[in-house]
C-alpha cells in the first residue's frame, strides 16, 4: 500500500491516500490486529486495576490506575506497536515470547526522543522563569509546540527500529526533508479521533464510582491501541516508501 515516494524522485506524501491506507489496513486486519494486541493489553490492563485496588478505588487509586497506564504503555504498549509495524513491513504475525524483536531497539528509539524533549523542556523552563516573564514565557510555549512538532519529525526512527535497521534523529530528520507538514497532517488525522474519544471518555468518568470510571478507562486504553496501530501502520508506510524491499536488501547486503 506504499503511497510516498522517496525524495529523488520529486514525489510528496498523498494525504488523503496515506491516510486511507492506515485506517484500511487495520480494518481489514482487525482479527490479527486483536491477536497481537490482546496479551499486552490484558497486561495492562491487570496492572491497572491492581493499583486501583491498592489505592482504595478513590483519588489515589485513580491517580495510581493513571501512573500504571502511562508506565504499562510504554512497557507493554509498545510491545502491541513494534509487532504491528513488523506485520506491515516485514509481514509477521506474531512469535513466541511476550518481547517480540525489534522491541529493544524501538524502546531505546523512544528514550532518545524522550530524552531530547525532556532536555527542550528543561531548557524552557529556566528561560521561563527569567524576567520579563511575559515574553519567556511566550518563548517557552513556542518552544514546546516546537519540540512537539520536531519528535513528529524523527519518528520514522521508530519503524526502522522496529524492524532491526535503525536510523539516527539526523538520519530521520532528513528523509522528510519537503514532506514534514504533509506527515505532520497524516499523524493528526489518524490519530485525533481516537485522541478525542478517549478524552471525552475520561471526562465522562470523573465522579463516577471507581467500577464505571474503570471501564471507561479500559475502553479508553482499547482506543489508544487502536490509534496506534492506525499511526504505525502510516509511519510502515512512510517508511517503505524511503526504504523500498530493493533498498532494504542493498542496505543488509551493505
Amino acid at each position: 500500500m506504499s503511497v510516498v515516494a522517496s525524495p529523488s524522485d520529486g514525489l510528496k506524501i498523498d494525504i488523503g491516500a496515506s491516510v486511507r491506507a492506515a485506517y484500511s489496513v487495520v480494518i481489514e486486519n482487525a482479527r490479527l490486529a486483536v491477536d497481537l494486541a490482546w496479551l499486552p493489553f490484558a497486561i495492562l490492563v491487570a496492572a491497572e486495576l491492581v493499583a486501583l485496588v491498592l489505592g482504595g478505588g478513590g483519588f489515589i487509586g485513580r491517580a495510581l490506575s493513571s501512573l500504571a497506564y502511562g508506565l504499562g504503555f510504554l512497557l507493554f504498549g509498545t510491545i502491541f506497536i513494534v509487532r504491528w509495524h513488523r506485520f506491515i513491513l516485514l509481514g509477521e504475525r506474531g512469535g513466541e515470547g511476550l518481547f517480540p524483536p525489534g522491541w529493544s531497539l524501538f524502546f531505546l528509539a523512544g528514550l532518545k526522543v524522550a530524552l531530547v524533549v525532556l532536555v527542550g523542556i528543561i531548557i524552557l523552563g529556566f528561560v521561563a522563569a527569567l524576567p520579563p516573564h511575559f515574553l519567556t514565557f511566550l518563548i517557552a510555549v513556542v518552544g514546546g509546540v516546537a519540540l512537539g512538532f520536531g519528535a513528529a519529525r524523527v519518528s520514522l526512527i521508530f519503524p526502522a527500529a522496529a524492524i532491526e535497521r535503525p536510523i539516527g534523529l539526523r538520519q530521520a530528520w532528513d528523509l522528510l526533508a519537503g514532506n514534514y507538514w504533509r506527515l505532520f497532517a497524516c499523524l493528526l488525522l489518524c490519530y485525533l479521533p481516537f485522541g478525542i474519544v478517549h478524552y471525552i471518555l475520561g471526562e465522562i468518568g470523573i465522579g463516577l464510582p471507581w467500577v464505571v470510571w474503570f471501564v471507561l478507562q479500559v475502553i479508553g486504553l482499547a482506543m489508544s491501541f487502536a490509534g496506534a496501530a492506525v499511526v504505525a501502520s502510516l509511519l510502515s508506510d512512510v517508511y517503505r516508501g524511503f526504504y523500498p524491499p530493493e533498498a532494504e536488501t542493498e542496505r543488509r547486503a551493505s
